[in-house]
């Protein structure tokens, strides 16, 4: 409890981390609702999508998405990865920044012990992933009764049990991502390159790869790929199910369940800890 006091007292009065939780929180509700119900109000769909688009498809039945009975799967399915990319920032610089101030010597040699101050550090980021899961919850709600009540929808909310199916997912993502974050820091001993590897492999290289390949060979990449964590993730969102738009055509369902992409997420989650231990417990600090 005092090296977990001690790392969530830093914490809290850092505010670069505030300004992570800030700036998702203000991206969640301006990209995820502002901008597109001001688009679906006032614009008009271009020929180019009108094309992809059934006929007879109009803004009013995009607009559907925006509402208090989508909120739950809008906000799993739109911000897995880009709010890991903020919880992968906020993970990196809880334990980079260690050793960007040279304090990581002073950390490593207190009398509880190296694991068990890794062990209040992972609870205090454990504490600023809980609140950016409840943050961006909290907005999305807010920013869907508000659109309901500009076009004068129905404002039933999902039930409590989507909520909380709701929550322990985007929370398993988002700990999976500060986790890696953590691992890249300690590995790098450094923030810099642990952010430029993190957002690399978030944005390019597991997609990227995959996509060239699975393309020429799906029977052989999908179950190579149902391993990783960016398809896992993107499973255990489709599990949420597709926003009933009318005329619009239903993806397929993906190629694992929810509960391979949870146990697979949760495998991760346990090798970060356990790697970051390994190299806490290891390494020389003064090297």
């Amino acid at each position: 409890m005092r090296a977990f006091s001690g790392e969530l007292f830093k914490t809290v009065r850092r505010p670069a981390v505030w300004v992570c939780i800030v700036v998702l929180l203000a991206v969640a509700v301006s990209i995820g609702y502002a901008i597109p119900w001001v688009f679906e109000t006032f614009g008009k769909l271009p020929a180019s999508s009108s094309s992809s688009l059934p006929p007879g498809t109009t803004l009013a039945d995009l607009k559907v998405t925006l509402y208090p009975p989508n909120v739950v799967r809008q906000t799993v399915q739109q911000w897995a990865v880009l709010g890991g990319v903020f919880a992968l920032i906020v993970g990196v610089l809880l334990q980079g920044s260690e050793y960007g101030w040279s304090t990581v010597k002073t950390l490593l040699t207190q009398r509880d012990g190296r694991l068990v101050m890794l062990a209040g550090k992972l609870g205090a980021l454990a504490v600023v992933v809980a609140v950016l899961v409840i943050g961006m919850f909290a907005v999305d709600v807010v920013a869907s009764i508000a659109a309901a009540l500009l076009d004068g929808k129905g404002m039933e909310l999902p039930s409590a049990a989507d909520f909380g199916k709701g929550v322990v997912a985007l929370y398993l993502i988002y700990g999976f991502w500060a986790l890696f974050g953590i691992v890249l820091a300690t590995l790098f001993r450094q923030s810099a390159m642990a952010i430029g590897l993190g957002l690399a492999y978030a944005l390019v290289v597991e997609g990227l790869i995959f996509g060239l390949v699975g393309g020429l060979a799906p029977d052989i990449v999908n179950p190579i790929r149902e391993w990783f964590p960016l398809t896992n993730m993107g499973y255990l969102t489709a599990s949420f199910g597709d926003v009933g738009i009318r005329g619009i055509r239903v993806e397929p369902r993906p190629y694992a369940d929810a509960t391979h992409a949870v146990l697979v997420l949760l495998a991760y989650v346990v090798v970060c800890v356990g790697l970051t231990a390994f190299l806490v417990r290891r390494r020389d600090v003064t090297s």
